[in-house]
């Protein structure tokens, strides 16, 4: 069974400050290799969503590490629906972050 993947609005603003961050610090090749990673991460999401673990500090909301330095949080929100919630930099203080 697939599942339909919603992308947020946080995802896609925190997706393109990655990209700029990415482009920047580590050049088009890490930056394409980021884009490709994120394909293949949503479409083995959209077939096993369970796939991933739980972030330490909800049980509904999963992880899963899409380059060295960012995080992908998703929420599996309904039956046969998933919501990208936010790609997270590790190099931001973790304080700040909010799901």
């Amino acid at each position: 069974m697939s599942y339909d993947l919603k992308i947020t609005l946080s995802a896609k603003k925190t997706f393109d400050q990655n990209l700029d961050y990415l482009k920047k610090e580590w050049g088009a090749k890490v930056t394409n290799e980021f884009i490709n990673r994120v394909e293949v991460v949503l479409n083995t999401i959209s077939e096993n969503p369970f796939l991933y673990p739980f972030h330490s500090t909800s049980k509904q909301i999963r992880r899963c590490v899409v380059h060295k330095r960012i995080i992908m949080f998703y929420r599996i929100s309904g039956k046969n629906k998933i919501s990208i919630l936010l790609f997270w930099n590790t190099y931001q203080n973790p304080d700040k972050l909010r799901l």
